[in-house]
């Protein structure tokens, strides 16, 4: 057999979706600036929705990166060393600070960063007691249910939470989850004026988290403190939201400090 037909003869595994996929990464590799998602679906030759689609499963995952102010996509943070390097100079910095606040508090307390539409845990500190809000490194949460997502998208432009929103969208984890629009824009509303969220038993029925975003970060990013709702009482929410506010400023601090 000539190498001709050999190589006629082998099997073509390629994959319609895994080639667009490549084709839109391509797009934005080879661009120059940002790029708009009617440029991404006319060089690709897809539908809008279809292209959307594409980039927001890519925005998920890190490979994309959508502007929330303007609207436009570039390659994300799973192609970006700088990016990387941040992520692990918060999470470095910042665990000694959340290890001396989890002492004071006797709580789980956890950093966070958004990513695509999810919010991942970077760096954990758990509680001493048995019965603990046990959370681990790398684990995922949904911004509409967790104190995460509702701090850190209380920073963000609506129409970035709608997109996010419309990616994810809004499951029903406990019967406390908000899984309306509307009423979730709303509870952002009252994270802006009050400076720090609550996840009341909304994620994990039993429990209840305290928020507040750490300011100034090219990620977005917060720190948290979980409990079982027993110890972590509605009284209390005020005054941890107040030393979490006070930690969240000494990372931003030591980070600026580093550069």
């Amino acid at each position: 057999m000539s190498e001709t037909d050999r190589n006629s003869a082998k099997p073509v595994y390629t994959l319609r979706a895994v080639d667009r996929v490549c084709d839109v990464l391509d797009i934005l590799a080879n661009s120059q600036e940002p790029v708009t998602l009617t440029a991404v679906a006319e060089k690709s030759n897809l539908p809008k929705s279809s292209a959307f689609r594409y980039l927001a499963v890519l925005e998920e995952r890190g490979y994309v990166s959508r502007d929330e102010l303007t609207g436009l996509f570039e390659l994300g943070p799973a192609f970006r060393p700088q990016h990387t390097r941040a992520v692990e100079s918060l999470s470095k910095i910042g665990l000694p600070i959340i290890e001396t606040l989890r002492d004071s508090l006797m709580e789980t307390t956890n950093i966070g960063i958004l990513d695509g539409t999810s919010v991942v845990y970077l760096a954990v500190a758990e509680s001493p007691h048995r019965m603990r809000v046990a959370s681990r490194v790398g684990e995922r949460g949904a911004i509409h249910s967790t104190a995460f997502g509702k701090a850190i998208c209380s920073q963000l432009p609506e129409s970035r939470i709608l997109a996010i929103l419309g990616a994810s969208g809004m499951p029903a984890i406990t019967h406390r989850t908000i899984t309306e629009h509307s009423q979730y824009l709303g509870e952002l509303r009252d994270v802006r004026d009050k400076g720090f969220a609550v996840d009341d038993t909304e994620d994990q029925l039993g429990s209840r988290c305290v928020a507040v975003i750490i300011p100034g970060l090219e990620v977005p990013a917060g720190i948290s403190v979980s409990a079982p709702s027993s110890r972590l009482s509605v009284d209390a929410v005020d005054e941890v939201a107040k030393v979490l506010t006070k930690a969240a400023k000494e990372i931003a601090q030591s980070l600026r400090s580093s550069l």
